[in-house]
């Protein structure tokens, strides 16, 4: 009969742009976009191509105890301070350097809470714990922070500093959570010290709770930015005030309450990101522009979480009860990302978006132990396990010493999401396939492919083979005789014989790399043929 006449075979050529996507959680294997993937770990979507995330060198070392806290303080000056908490000491981390002698000591735990409060006095760092006396920084040295009559200096009244465990700046005026409580407390607009006011957000939260954290969000609602006050429950209730002065009803008002779900432990669940507020919590990612959907928020300003809320939101019940979790956002590198704590050899992973790419694509990145994050003169800089003050996205090797010296290459895999070439439900053999890379120096990269058929998912380690004998590795016979320089970007494809056949088809890539490498496109060689 002519409808079972198979459809003779043919040879076509295809170029598939690499997976600039970012990492598919969400969708069907059978109907991902053909730029995305459901497997990437270390590699950096951007819209020109992926490439291997940059590495990491030690900041300071030796400091004892896993860093758990790390804060900066910026002077009027233009001076910058980094502090890291580990164990019960307090270090000024400044300096790259072995470790100093630790500026404070005898503190119960190395999890604080910090913020920076600006005044005619200067600027000023406060952090908290819930357990310990307060913590002041400014141009005058360290001091602590007391009960008091509010008028001696470092002195608060009302609210006991060893009680307060979260603390923000909203309109000018220093606010407190108090620890097991869902009071906020507040101070006079500049004030570091004095007495301290209760404001009660029990009676707001429907699904109880302590107060787990404070902070700001920024709404524009036409008639220019306006800061607004986010109480968030430990059950997942955010109330959202606007105003300047909450014991006046006329300048104070409620704007809502949302139920976001319960945030992740550590009172490190909230971002702002842009005009956005960006909450971590056992729903996934959560924009709290999503949830005031209206003429003061544009949805084009909304995240765009998808395709990892799922992976998310897994994650965050499956480790409810472990420290490490945070949202943060470095402006400098475009990157919104979650920490996101382990309890395997694995350790912590990090879940990232590239904020300015198209469609905010999301990766995983590996071999960072990080505990804790902050920005740092436009550094992105971690505190580890193992009491290190580490510098991320530095370089192309992981795990540098203090000479620059002895790091690590960079591990990372992908997997492209499958495609049909155009022939649903047609047979393919693919004969040769070229991967298209730059690097500034192939002599730094080895990497391996493979390719899958029908849906098959290869987590891949990096290695120098694979047991069906597909393999290209750089660092090997002319790879290393080509001009290349350090500092200059230049291509470099080969083509590869494949083997296989089936319907969709997948590429692999494993590596392992100490230099710069960006994966542009893949070219396919492929026989479609008929029904089978």
């Amino acid at each position: 009969m002519p409808w079972m006449t198979p459809n003779p075979a043919s040879n076509i050529v295809k170029t598939i742009p690499s997976p600039t996507g970012g990492l598919n959680a969400f969708d069907n294997l059978a109907n991902m976009p053909p730029m995305d993937a459901p497997i990437m770990r270390n590699w950096w979507p951007q819209p020109y191509g992926l490439s291997v995330r940059k590495g990491t060198r030690d900041w300071m070392t030796n400091l004892g105890d896993s860093v758990n806290t790390l804060a900066s303080w910026n002077a009027e000056s233009g001076v910058s301070k980094l502090f890291a908490w580990s164990g019960p000491y307090m270090f000024d981390a400044s300096s790259r350097a072995p470790v100093p002698p630790p500026m404070l000591f005898g503190l119960t735990n190395s999890h604080w809470q910090t913020v920076q409060q600006s005044n005619v006095g200067g600027n000023h760092l406060i952090a908290v714990n819930g357990v310990d006396d307060g913590i002041l920084y400014n141009d005058t040295g360290v001091h602590r922070l007391v009960a008091g009559d509010g008028i001696v200096p470092h002195t608060w009244f009302g609210l006991d500093p060893q009680d307060a465990i979260e603390v923000t700046v909203h309109q000018g005026r220093l606010w407190a959570a108090q620890v097991n409580s869902s009071k906020g407390w507040y101070l006079p607009v500049g004030a570091i010290q004095g007495t301290f006011v209760a404001f009660d957000f029990g009676p707001l939260f429907p699904h109880g709770g302590y107060l787990a954290q404070l902070t700001t969000w920024t709404i524009d609602d036409g008639n220019g930015a306006e800061d607004h006050l986010v109480a968030v429950s430990s059950r997942g209730d955010a109330v959202v005030y606007q105003g300047t002065d909450p014991s006046d009803d006329l300048t104070w008002q409620l704007v809502g309450v949302y139920y976001i779900g319960a945030p992740v432990i550590g009172r490190r669940a909230l971002v702002k990101m842009a005009g956005d507020l960006v909450a971590m919590t056992d729903r996934g990612l959560i924009s709290m522009s999503a949830m005031l959907v209206s003429t003061k928020v544009k949805d084009n300003a909304l995240l765009k979480t998808e395709k990892i809320q799922y992976l998310l939101s897994e994650n965050a019940q499956a480790l409810a009860l472990l420290e490490g979790w945070s949202v943060n956002y470095w402006p400098n590198i475009n990157m919104l990302m979650v920490n996101v704590p382990s309890v395997t050899t694995v350790g912590p992973i990090q879940v990232c978006a590239n904020d300015l790419a198209p469609g905010q694509p999301w990766t995983t990145f590996q071999g960072m132990d990080a505990q804790c994050w902050k920005l740092y003169e436009n550094q992105v800089m971690f505190g580890t396990s193992d009491g290190k003050v580490m510098q991320a996205w530095y370089g192309n090797v992981d795990n540098l010493d203090m000479t620059d010296a002895n790091g690590v290459a960079i591990n990372s895999a992908v997997q492209q999401s499958y495609n049909y070439f155009d022939g649903p439900a047609l047979q393919k053999q693919l004969g040769l396939y070229r991967l298209n890379f730059t690097t500034n120096n192939p002599a730094g990269i080895e990497y391996s492919t493979k390719v899958e058929y029908d849906f098959a998912i290869s987590p891949l380690v990096a290695s120098t083979q694979f047991a069906n004998g597909e393999l290209s590795v750089w660092n090997s016979a002319i790879w290393d005789e080509g001009l290349w320089t350090s500092t200059t970007l230049e291509g470099y494809s080969t083509w590869i014989h494949a083997q296989g056949v089936g319907n969709a088809v997948s590429i692999s890539i494993s590596a392992q790399t100490t230099s710069a490498l960006t994966w542009i496109s893949t070219d396919y060689s492929l026989k479609k043929g008929g029904l089978l």
